[in-house]
């Protein structure tokens, strides 16, 4: 074939709607997601506006390319030409085979009037400077620049220099960052529980230690068992689609995608590391052992017989990767990171904070109260996420340290008043256990397993599975 044959044969192949109007009742991509039983659409990709770019970044595996197929289905069903609508994957290419396929490869024409959608999948994988070369099109070209441009990755680091090369090219449209993450427990209720779902108030994360959340806290009450259940279900499967079809089935996480997880750490996010995999295991039990607690680099390195230096890139490469969040110490006086302070570190998942245990028993779990302490962390996130605006940077969620050198595990300018402590108790001492958050200068909410008492003036009880419910998308 010549090149310019096989540039049309890969569009052709990637882009099956320009031929078959039943196209996505043959995709594999969207068969799997219908054959998984938990019927999910993120709708991350919803409300794109004409002409503007948007960036969607998150981990491998969360579902990036099922949404950007579910966005190309609504769109036709919407009325968009077919012949309008490009998707590429961009995995493995150079810049110059991707400038080759946007620039050189013959497209079908569309109407006068028309705008193309250019749908282009884990971009940040391109080797070379990708960002540079979408620029120079928007810049260059009026059609490119007049087209609606959805770039999909997996690279942190990548996609924020990305964001700002394309500064000023991206259109007019809000939102134009947008952020996939694995689902979160309000949903995962949703798609997994067997019977009617607890009602479900609109709760404002500024509101958490209002009357109006009291009396939410409240409603909720009679469903603690169910919701208890499923927060403990969750808390063991956590939200990648794929996952949770095995939570609704009932059965346990599939082999198969814990060791995809695993290829994407050690394939992928370590791709330039020096590691074997062995070493690798032994880092990344040692690594989330240490969750929830201000990391010590030093102590990592010791355990696994490893330099300083060798830690911290790994911890780069899990951040940049989107599998790891950093939450820095706060300072006082001021919602900023604590100058030197180290900060705590969570997984994105609890499948990634337990992997290493999931393949092999002999490495330790982490503790439910742990990854209970995570997730909690991860709803925050999330919520911040689908507000947008600069609450929705990582920078946003500190913990603090009081001055007997107790830690109160969330505090954030979002949450107003409230601060979160994560205790997941269950029994009537409670009080005792919020005496760091009562001497602090926030009204505390302790988040309990199943202890629910809104009737003080100090730190309030309510349950963990309650809280999240209101507060998790």
């Amino acid at each position: 074939m010549t090149k310019i044959g096989q540039r049309n044969e890969l569009l052709s192949g990637s882009n099956p709607w320009w031929r078959d109007p039943l196209w996505h009742d043959k995709d594999s991509d969207l068969k799997e997601a219908r054959d998984n039983q938990i019927h999910y659409n993120s709708g991350v990709l919803d409300n794109l506006l004409v002409g503007s770019l948007y960036i969607l970044r998150g981990p491998r595996r969360v579902g990036k390319t099922i949404a950007v197929k579910q966005a190309i289905k609504g769109l036709i069903e919407q009325g968009v030409p077919v012949n309008s609508i490009i998707r590429l994957s961009a995995e493995g290419l150079t810049k110059a085979e991707l400038k080759d396929l946007l620039v050189s490869t013959p497209l079908r024409p569309i109407e006068s009037g028309v705008s193309r959608y250019w749908f282009i999948d884990e971009i940040s994988s391109v080797q070379g400077e990708w960002d540079r070369l979408i620029k120079n099109l928007r810049d260059e070209s009026a059609e490119f620049r007049a087209a609606t441009v959805v770039l999909t990755g997996s690279n942190a680091a990548s996609l924020t220099a990305a964001a700002g090369t394309l500064s000023g090219r991206r259109g007019r449209g809000t939102n134009l960052d947008r952020t996939l993450l694995p689902i979160g427990f309000a949903t995962f209720v949703a798609l997994v529980s067997p019977g009617p779902l607890p009602p479900r108030t609109g709760l404002e994360i500024g509101d958490l230690r209002s009357r109006t959340a009291s009396n939410a806290y409240e409603a909720l009450n009679p469903w603690i068992g169910d919701l208890v259940k499923l927060w403990e279900t969750y808390l063991g499967y956590g939200g990648f689609p794929l996952v949770v079809a095995a939570a609704k089935a009932g059965i346990p996480i599939p082999d198969y995608f814990i060791n995809t997880m695993f290829d994407v750490i050690q394939k992928d996010a370590f791709r330039t590391s020096n590691l074997d995999v062995s070493t690798s295991t032994n880092l990344q039990s040692a690594i989330w052992k240490r969750t929830a607690i201000p990391l010590i680099v030093e102590s990592v390195a010791d355990e696994v017989s490893i330099q300083d230096h060798v830690v911290s890139r790994h911890l780069r490469y899990l951040r940049d990767s989107f599998l790891l969040w950093s939450c820095p110490k706060k300072k006082d006086g001021a919602w900023v990171p604590m100058p030197k302070a180290r900060a705590k570190i969570y997984a994105i998942d609890p499948i990634v904070a337990r992997l290493a245990h999931l393949r092999n028993p002999n490495y330790p779990d982490i503790d439910i109260t742990v990854i209970s302490e995570m997730q909690v962390g991860m709803a925050l996130k999330r919520r911040l996420i689908r507000s947008g605006g600069p609450a929705a940077q990582e920078d946003s969620i500190f913990y603090f340290t009081s001055a007997t050198r107790k830690e109160i595990d969330f505090v954030a300018e979002c949450l107003g008043s409230a601060a979160l402590d994560g205790k997941y108790t269950e029994n009537d001492l409670w009080p005792q256990e919020a005496g760091t958050v009562n001497a602090s200068v926030w009204d505390g909410i302790l988040l309990t397993r199943n202890v629910l008492d809104t009737s003080g003036s100090d730190a309030w009880a309510v349950p963990t599975s309650i809280l999240c419910y209101l507060l998790d998308t």
